[in-house]
């Protein structure tokens, strides 16, 4: 199908990105996907507030296997991994997006089921609008506002969205990821799938 699995193997491994202790599941996932991953790997970055542990770890230094978000929207991670995927078959693709820009478009798993698009997809489960919590307190900032509670709506904590059964619900198989010591199994399980893949990596 359209998303063909990419040859593992076929390319030489990364080279490591600069060391940083792995004491976080974010960190040490991004680590191993570095450490693991084929050198040509595609990554589509909407996890804003988590980027900084990726670009330690995959740096964008190749033009083509590395996109953002631009602008305000949300929900652009998951559909634009398939566009990359369906444009480049032969490439490793995977996306990270936060929960909350995740729920915007979450549907596309559907799609990448029904045609069998192998991207991977990360969601950064950190259980609410943790970029709008940012904004709002740079924002206060600039006013002179002191800080105060934030908008109970940026609090996705409660029901908890459980993104690998809603993965599973759409036809995608999944992982949910809560600690350290779980993810080089998930991300050996992401690399090694032949078809669309997400992992749910419950983050602080």
């Amino acid at each position: 199908g359209a998303g063909g699995g990419h040859p593992r193997g076929a390319e030489p491994a990364r080279p490591p990105g600069p060391t940083a202790p792995a004491e976080t599941v974010l960190e040490r996932f991004a680590q191993r996907l570095a450490a693991l991953a084929p050198a040509d790997l595609v990554v589509f970055d909407e996890a804003l507030t988590a980027s900084p542990a990726l670009h330690r770890h995959l740096p964008p230094t190749t033009p083509g296997r590395f996109f953002q978000t631009r602008g305000g929207s949300l929900g652009v991670g998951i559909p634009g991994a398939l566009g990359i995927k369906i444009a480049q078959p032969e490439l490793p693709v995977v996306a990270f997006t936060g929960d909350g820009g995740s729920m915007y478009t979450i549907q596309a798993l559907w799609t990448a089921a029904r045609y069998d698009i192998g991207a991977a997809f990360v969601i950064c489960d950190n259980r609410r609008y943790q970029l709008l919590d940012d904004n709002i307190e740079q924002y206060w900032r600039s006013l002179g506002v002191s800080p105060h509670a934030h908008p109970a709506s940026f609090d996705l904590s409660h029901p908890d969205i459980r993104f690998h059964d809603l993965a599973a619900s759409l036809g995608v198989p999944a992982v949910r990821v809560t600690e350290v010591s779980e993810v080089d199994d998930a991300v050996r399980a992401m690399l090694g799938a032949r078809g669309p893949f997400l992992v749910d990596l419950v983050i602080d």
